[in-house]
């Protein structure tokens, strides 16, 4: 039995035909919350426009096979916004300014009636032509609803990104009259140094005009010399055609121009926050179905953890982040970690809401079926703190995943009412009655430290957050939720996921799909490893990669020197990291090396915990060493003192020279050596010390004439013993 195929805005489908070569692809735009209507557009027609079809046809296409899900990648769109020229920046904002209030009003901008109207108010407002307006509009609707689909497509013309070299001819357009000055080409010294001027004369709080700028720019870098009238020093320029003009000036100051920091220099910070900030809220707050909006906020969890790595330490406590949906109240996502409240955890629990939650669960032994977590998608609006999402960061989640960002007003946290209420039941339910846990916000005098209590691990806290989760989204009877009188009739009980699944065939006109790779390049974190002779290093910890070894990276960085590569890493996990090619368009994975294996299945923030207590460690016992070294000093300083003593002593009592001395090195070397092996034999038995007491009470009767004629006997002498006899000179007379 085929599942019916959920639909949702932004999905692109390809409809199937063995009559025809030709490909019919569409995206869904509109999905209406409450009647069997849908709107269209065909993808790569430059003629399309949006068509009204029902939303049953669809479903009973897919139902019969004849319609299938593809996936559209539009190279025209840049997947990282920071990377975007400040020009063509100012002519996406202008475009989007053209069609912003015909686009937001959905489902009447798609009436050709309607439509038709509020182009003319356009074009009264504007003076942009008809058709411009409707290639702004097509271009919107089919890159997918994003702000930077209005980009210009400047990539697909000339030679993007290089500027044109300067030859002896004048570049530009031609002068309108004869006796006109031909003027320069700007070549890079030049661009030099109107770039100096730019900087000194315009980028400043006097706030000078541009005509000024220049003038003081050809004053201070194109001046041939001086002429003093009375007290003034008056400038001497070159003649006009062998200066830059005006028209030059403009045309390079607006190329280069960053917007932000020209009016942060001529204004002031506060003054670019108050005036100038993109306004990144919404006042619309609608929760139409699934994916209408998203309520996202961070809680430091009232329970003490331990560490990975040596339980007896205690780490803290951690933060936990919550994406749950407005509509069905069902948790979109979640983050827990050290990290926060920050962007870097509000990112991570994006993140989260967009990750196959049975993956997700595997890494941390739980194991679910699909239906047990189903959200992976983006949600239409973020509601969130004046915090994390505050500011010009949260601008790739607009412009480049197409997801509204309104942030609560100060003071308001009954905006995010939804998401904070989860922290309650979290804590009523679960984290209070584990140990470490935090059961008055003030201890009585002399009551146990319950922060000794911790026992559990930032995974497993995670593991025990997961059960948390499924259990909410699956089994928790919301008695106080109002059911509209729709799902009243339905009878749908008010458990999350049954009004998600309700929601999804009812109203499922909200929810949003991207790319994996798309979602991860803009929500993952982003950092810079080193390349080195051991590895690729990051944080601390080394990788290697394919790429790294077909190419000999680790060869190139010992024979020569190191260098920085961008890379995206999930903190979560040290196992890989993932380096950045084609500007972003693919990653290459980096997997931990064998060598670091202590290093494996933990987080980084652990990993960087560890670290950290190693260098406090290497620090403390840097000086104990020192002191050791102190007292080993001082006792080889007192023994050799009193050996010099006792030898300058001898050598005055004693009548042998200086040459006598060393002469007889090595017959006395052969005699100590000789007396040595009397007392450092091995004797067990102890009968040693019994022969040598009697030995020296024994006057002997009779010597032993025998023994005196052996040890008198000179056996005659070999090849071997003349040759050593031989070497035994040599070394006396070296000595």
């Amino acid at each position: 039995m085929n599942t019916v195929q959920s639909l949702y805005e932004n999905m692109v489908v390809e409809w199937k035909s063995s009559d025809s070569e030709d490909r019919c692809v569409e995206r869904i735009l509109w999905i209406s919350p409450v009647d069997d209507l849908l709107c269209c557009i065909v993808m790569g027609d430059e003629k399309a426009l949006p068509n009204m079809r029902t939303y049953s046809e669809y479903t009973a296409a897919f139902k019969a096979d004849l319609l299938k899900q593809v996936d559209w990648i539009n190279d025209n769109i840049p997947l990282l916004d920071s990377d975007i020229n400040s020009e063509h920046l100012l002519i996406r904002d202008k475009s989007w300014d053209a069609i912003k209030d015909i686009v937001t009003d959905e489902p009447d901008c798609f009436e050709k009636g309607f439509r038709g109207l509020k182009i003319r108010e356009v074009q009264a407002r504007t003076g942009i032509h008809k058709s411009t307006i409707y290639r702004y509009l097509r271009r919107y609707w089919q890159g997918g609803k994003m702000k930077n689909a209005l980009l210009p497509h400047f990539n697909n013309c000339g030679n993007v990104g290089n500027d044109r070299a300067a030859k002896e001819s004048k570049r530009g357009r031609p002068r309108k009259f004869e006796d006109e000055p031909v003027g320069i080409n700007i070549d890079e010294e030049i661009k030099q140094l109107l770039r100096s001027g730019i900087r000194l004369f315009y980028n400043n709080k006097d706030k000078s005009p541009l005509k000024h700028a220049y003038q003081k720019t050809l004053e201070k870098f194109f001046a041939s010399g001086f002429r003093q009238e009375g007290q003034a020093l008056i400038p001497v320029l070159p003649p006009p055609d062998k200066l830059p003009t005006f028209g030059q000036y403009k045309y390079w100051f607006n190329k280069e121009m960053n917007l932000e920091d020209t009016i942060t220099s001529r204004h002031g910070k506060k003054r670019f926050s108050l005036d100038y900030r993109p306004i990144l809220g919404s006042s619309t707050y609608e929760s139409f179905g699934p994916g209408s909006r998203f309520q996202i906020d961070a809680t430091v969890a009232d329970v003490y953890l331990v560490s990975e790595y040596r339980r007896e330490w205690i780490i803290g406590r951690p933060i936990i982040y919550i994406v749950i949906d407005v509509f069905s109240r069902y948790i979109a996502g979640i983050y827990i970690g050290l990290e926060g409240p920050s962007w870097i955890g509000a990112m991570m629990a994006l993140a989260n809401t967009t990750t196959d939650k049975v993956n997700f669960c595997a890494q941390y032994g739980i194991n679910i079926d699909p239906e047990d977590w189903l959200s992976s998608h983006l949600p239409q609006k973020l509601t969130a703190d004046r915090g994390e999402l505050e500011g010009t960061r949260p601008s790739q989640l607009i412009d480049v995943l197409g997801v509204d960002v309104e942030n609560a007003p100060p003071y308001r946290a009954d905006w995010k009412g939804i998401v904070e209420q989860q922290f309650r039941l979290a804590n009523l339910r679960s984290i209070r009655f584990i140990p470490g846990a935090i059961k008055e916000r003030f201890r009585e005098r002399g009551e146990r430290d319950y922060r000794l209590d911790a026992k559990l691990t930032l995974r497993e806290f995670t593991q025990i957050m997961i059960h948390n989760i499924l259990y909410h989204n699956n089994d928790h009877h919301m008695r106080w939720y109002d059911r509209n009188e729709f799902m009243v009739a339905d009878e749908v009980m008010p458990i999350p996921r049954e009004i998600w699944n309700w929601g999804i065939i009812n109203r499922n006109g909200r929810l949003k799909k991207q790319p994996e790779h798309i979602v991860k390049l803009n929500l993952m974190l982003q950092g810079e490893a080193t390349v080195t002779a051991a590895g690729i290093q990051f944080k601390g910890v080394h990788y290697g990669s394919d790429l790294a070894m077909r190419e000999q990276w680790f060869v190139k960085a010992r024979a020569g020197k190191t260098w920085r590569v961008k890379v995206c890493y999930d903190p979560r996990s040290t196992n890989e990291i993932y380096l950045w090619l084609d500007n972003g368009h693919r990653f290459e994975t980096c997997t931990l090396l064998e060598r670091e294996e202590r290093y494996f299945n933990k987080r980084f923030e652990e990993v960087e915990d560890l670290l950290e207590i190693e260098r406090h460690q290497g620090r403390h016992q840097d000086v104990n060493n020192m002191l050791s070294k102190i007292e080993l000093d001082a006792q080889t300083k007192a023994i050799v003192e009193m050996a010099a003593k006792k030898t300058n002593e001898a050598i005055k009592q004693s009548e042998e020279s200086n040459n006598q001395r060393v002469k007889g090195t090595r017959q006395r070397r052969t005699t100590e050596r000789m007396a040595n092996r009397e007392h450092e034999a091995f004797q067990l038995s102890g009968q040693d010390e019994a022969r040598k007491g009697s030995t020296n009470n024994v006057v002997p009767l009779k010597s032993d004439e025998t023994a005196d004629k052996k040890q008198a006997y000179i056996p005659p002498a070999d090849n071997l013993s003349k040759i050593k006899a031989y070497l035994h000179e040599e070394d006396d007379e070296d000595e």
